[in-house]
C-alpha cells in the first residue's frame, strides 16, 4: 500500500456514546462498546457519579500503516455522568448484549405515608385543660 492512511479520530481518548433513559422504577444506562470484551469494561458508581471505562482493541493482525481507511475508533474511552438523587446505585446491575453495555440503577421508592395512632392523656387530675398548657402539679 503507497500513501498516509485516512485515520478519522483513531487515536487518543475517544468518546463513549450514551443514552439515559428512566422508568417507573430504575434509571438505565446504555454504553456503545462494540468489541470490547465485556471483562475488559469497568463501571463503578461513587456519590452519585457513574463511570464508565474501556479499551477498544484495534485488530491484532493490522499494523497502523496496513490501513487505507480507518474511521473504527481504537483506544481508550470513558464517561462519567451525575445521576438524579433517587439512584440507588449500591444496587445497580450491568450486562453487556450485542455490543452495548446496560446499566440498570434502581430508584429510591418514595416512603409511603403511614399511619399512626397518637395516644391522648388526660389532664392529670381529671379537669378539662386548655390547648397548648401544663396542668399545675399537686
Amino acid at each position: 500500500m503507497s500513501g498516509p492512511s485516512r485515520a478519522v479520530g483513531a487515536a487518543g481518548e475517544g468518546y463513549l456514546p450514551l443514552d439515559i433513559y428512566q422508568t417507573d422504577k430504575e434509571w438505565v444506562i446504555r454504553a456503545a462498546v462494540p468489541g470490547v470484551d465485556p471483562n475488559a469494561v469497568e463501571a463503578t458508581f461513587d456519590g452519585g457519579q457513574i463511570t464508565i471505562k474501556a479499551e477498544i482493541k484495534p485488530p491484532a493482525d493490522a499494523r497502523p500503516e496496513q490501513f487505507w481507511l480507518r474511521e473504527i475508533f481504537a483506544g481508550k474511552v470513558s464517561r462519567q455522568v451525575t445521576l438524579p438523587e433517587d439512584a440507588v446505585g449500591e444496587q445497580a446491575r450491568a450486562q453487556f448484549a450485542n455490543g452495548l453495555l446496560i446499566l440498570t440503577v434502581p430508584k429510591a421508592q418514595p416512603a409511603k405515608p403511614k399511619s399512626v395512632k397518637i395516644p391522648v392523656e388526660a389532664g392529670g387530675n381529671g379537669q378539662p385543660t386548655q390547648l397548648g398548657t401544663i396542668p399545675p402539679k399537686k
